[in-house]
This record gives structure tokens, sequence and C-alpha cells, in this order.
């Protein structure tokens, strides 16, 4: 809660009450006093009104879906139900503005609601970035009948969004990792390449007309198949590394760092998934997470994951990753390329690094 006071009006009630001591002390007798007294009674009094206004509100507000994708459009419903004996007037509604976009209200917009009657907004919001923030109505000023201050509430029911950020190919430039994974020599007996190599063999029943090698067969009087390379099994681990903010500091600039986090990670496992490639990723939700990728369902599961907040349940968890940063950024661990993604990093040249 805070209070915000209007300069110019402050001044002239100073100016009114000052000329009201002076009108009692000169002149005395009931209407001067009354003047008086009613002066120095009007703040007093329009904060206990104000009180009670609070006291007799209830809010709440809800969006159409529980999870959403940045930049898709939701109905949000703001409800206020005025439980008490005494008018609401000219309630300012402030909106999570810096973070969302709305349609239908608007930043400043006023209400009043008479004695227990109820009032119900239906608005347009659309959230600006991916991550997981409260959204919709922040928080309700209250006047007293000259507008002389403004007594700012936080809401008491804030709404928790958990926004899906986009799927893109903005992590595509960092992704060219082709030659550091064909520099490996270990070979799968299982995934093979899609173009056929130079190994062969006899033709079975079944085998696709067009691995047939013509030449070699009518040399040797017999047709023959060519076999496409195994795949290379050298394992791709992708490492998030995120900031650990306090709720109170995360502000607009946090929410854009999170969610260019959140889309550059995204968008690197996707680079992977659609090539058919297995990505291993290690990221924290509370605890250090570790989840293979290997198909468009694991994917999803993924996606569906990472949007409802990078966190760490203590400083342990939040040492061991940084700890873990540090190992993986060396050449030479195993047969793994990692690809280190740290969030404070951004958006300096150490955001994503390459080690393998």
């Amino acid at each position: 809660m805070h209070i915000r006071i209007n300069k110019k009006r402050i001044i002239v009630y100073l100016l009114i009450l000052t000329a009201s001591v002076v009108f009692a002390s000169f002149y005395g007798g009931l209407l001067p006093y009354v003047f008086l007294y009613g002066t120095l009674l009007l703040v007093p009094v329009s904060c206990i009104y104000i009180l009670l206004n609070y006291r007799f509100l209830s809010v709440y507000q809800a969006l159409d879906s529980t999870r959403v994708i940045k930049g898709e459009s939701h109905e949000l419903t703001v409800s206020f139900d005025n439980a008490g004996p005494l008018p609401v007037h000219d309630m300012e509604l402030l909106l999570h503005s810096d973070r969302c976009i709305f349609d239908g209200i608007t930043e400043g917009e006023r209400i009043v609601i008479r004695p227990f009657c109820k009032v119900k907004i239906l608005a347009g919001m659309e959230c600006r970035y991916g991550g997981t923030y409260d959204a919709g109505l922040k928080a309700l000023g209250f006047s007293d009948p000259f507008g002389i201050l403004t007594v700012i509430i936080n809401v008491p029911y804030t709404f928790r969004a958990i926004v899906s950020p986009g799927i893109t190919d903005i992590a595509n430039g960092y992704m060219d990792i082709e030659n550091i994974m064909n520099a490996s020599a270990a070979k799968s007996d299982i995934r093979y390449e899609e173009i056929p190599g130079n190994d062969m063999r006899d033709y079975h029943t079944g085998d696709p007309l067009k691995s047939i090698n013509w030449k070699v067969s009518a040399r040797l009087d017999k047709f023959v198949v060519r076999l496409p390379d195994k795949l290379d099994t050298r394992r791709i681990t992708l490492i998030l590394e995120a900031a650990d903010v306090p709720e109170r500091s995360r502000d607009t600039d946090f929410l854009r760092r999170r969610d260019y986090f959140l889309e550059f990670a995204v968008s690197a496992a996707w680079f992977f998934t659609s090539r058919g490639l297995p990505v291993t990723i290690i990221y924290p939700s509370a605890k250090i997470t570790e989840m293979t990728i290997g198909s468009y369902d694991g994917f999803r599961d993924f996606y569906a994951d990472i949007a409802g907040g990078l966190s760490y349940r203590s400083e342990d968890e939040k040492d061991r990753m940084h700890k873990l940063v540090q190992e993986r950024r060396g050449t030479g661990y195993g047969n793994e390329t990692a690809v280190i993604i740290v969030e404070d990093e951004w958006p300096g040249e150490g955001f994503c690094t390459v080690a393998g």
C-alpha cells in the first residue's frame, strides 16, 4: 500500500486550512469553527471511508485458460462485490500494463460500485512475455472526494499467468555443431543415415529399388543394394542455467530477459527434435531436472514444463547448477556435446556456449 498525493490540490487544501484558522481566530462563533473543523477532519474521515470501502470489497479475476501462449489474446474476467453499506466512488483500476496488452479496459479507468452491488468487467488480455508472473489487475486506487490523496492498495486476489514462449528459430544460428558431432568415430547400431553409403549387400525381397547399385549389379550379374551409413552416437546435452531472482525483484527487465531465455531454450530443443536428434536437457525446476527428448511428445512435455517456471528450491541447488555448468564448459567431457545457455549472461557472448 502507498499514498499518492496531488501536489496542486494539497497546496489548495493547506491554503484553505490556513484561511479557516485565521477566520476562526478573528471572528469566532459557530460558522467559523464548523468550517475549521470540517476542513481539519476532511483527510482523516476520507481515510476511514477508504478503509471501510476496501474492507467490504471483494475482487476476483480469472483468465479463460490456465495456460496461455505468448502473444495470444484471451478473455479476462474481473469481478467486484461491494458487501458494505457505503458506495465506492471513482475507484481507479491499475493494471499490469508493463507485461500485458489489454482491450476493453484501460490503465487508470475509474468505476463506481453502489452498496450491496456487483460489477463485472470483461476484457481481452495478451501476455507479452513467456514465463510465470502476475497479470491482469494489479492494484486499486481509492481517492477522497476532492482528489487530494489516493490510497493505492494491491488487490487481495492476484492472478498468476503461466505463459508459454513462442516456438521460433532464434537459436538456429548457435546450433551449427554438425562438424563437432561428425568428428566422433562412435557409430550407432540402430540409427542410420537417410542417404545410402558405400557398404553393399545382396538384394533382398522388400528392399527399395532406389537402393540398388545398378553399375555394380551389372558387373556382378546379381542385384546388390547400398547400405546407409550408421549415424554418430555423440550425445547432445542442453544445459539451462536460469537466474535466481527474488519474486519482489522481478521487474519488466527481468521478464524481458526471462522471455528471451525461455524462447531461446525452446528453439534450441526444437532444433534437435525437428531433425530427429535426441537431446538431453538439464534445467532447474525447483530441483535440477534432467529430461531426454527423442520425439515430438517428449518436446511437448518439456515445452509445458518449462513455462511453469524455472526456479531453485535452495541455494544448494543453485550452486550445484553453477558447478555443473563450469564442469561442462571444459572440452572432452566424454562423448558429449554440451550447449550451455546462461540467463545472466544475456545479451553477452557467454549467453550460449557450445562445448565438446
